[in-house]
């Protein structure tokens, strides 16, 4: 969304990357490939955290959610672009496969328990914060998105995220703005009956 995004590599960082408006800082090991002594795992590792968070700039920066209970909306769509983004420059990696395997059957297995909590879930004292930045607003979150791109469609499903994009820009969203933008172009295109919602699916 922006005309020029800056990246800087930082040696002593304790987060793995940051996702400023306009200018992304990485640990110096989450952005600099070296061809001599980095694996290619290490390469593709850094493919994902690079496209993440560019993600960022539109799920996150563009549109924000209102309040900590939809943090999914930047950390799920964020990670299931991150696979559309690598596998778009690098298709023999098979980013969205490996999703499949790695990310989406383990967060399946961890989300029978207990312990588990919904994607949106209410946070009511600072305290609670930290504690939602976990594998489900990640993993289920990115999941989830997943799940809405195949059964409406990637044609629908990114028409929809653009409304969203469009109606939010420059302001806060919550699930519903999203359920909304996607119910309104699924019915739009037929995808959908007019009783039929996102949110009911």
């Amino acid at each position: 969304p922006l005309p020029k995004i800056d990246m800087v590599a930082l040696p002593d960082f304790s987060a793995g990357a940051m996702e400023n408006w306009g200018l992304i800082t990485y640990r110096e090991t989450a952005m600099l490939y070296d061809q001599v002594v980095s694996t290619r795992r290490n390469k593709q590792r850094i493919a994902t955290v690079v496209s993440h968070e560019l993600a960022h700039q539109w799920f996150g920066n563009l549109v924000t959610p209102s309040w900590w209970a939809d943090l999914w909306l930047n950390e799920g769509f964020a990670s299931y672009v991150e696979c559309l983004g690598v596998d778009a420059v690098e298709p023999s990696w098979r980013i969205p496969e490996q999703f499949v395997v790695h990310e989406m059957q383990s967060v399946f297995l961890l989300d029978v328990y207990r312990s588990s909590h919904p994607i949106s879930v209410e946070v009511n004292h600072p305290n609670e914060i930290d504690e939602i930045f976990d594998t489900i607003s990640y993993g289920k979150g990115a999941s989830i998105i997943r799940m809405m791109d195949h059964f409406l469609t990637t044609p629908v499903f990114r028409k929809g995220l653009t409304r969203y994009l469009n109606m939010r820009k420059y302001s806060s969203a919550t699930r519903d703005d999203l359920w909304q933008a996607l119910t309104e172009q699924a019915q739009e295109d037929s995808v959908f009956d007019q009783d039929m919602t996102v949110k009911a699916v």
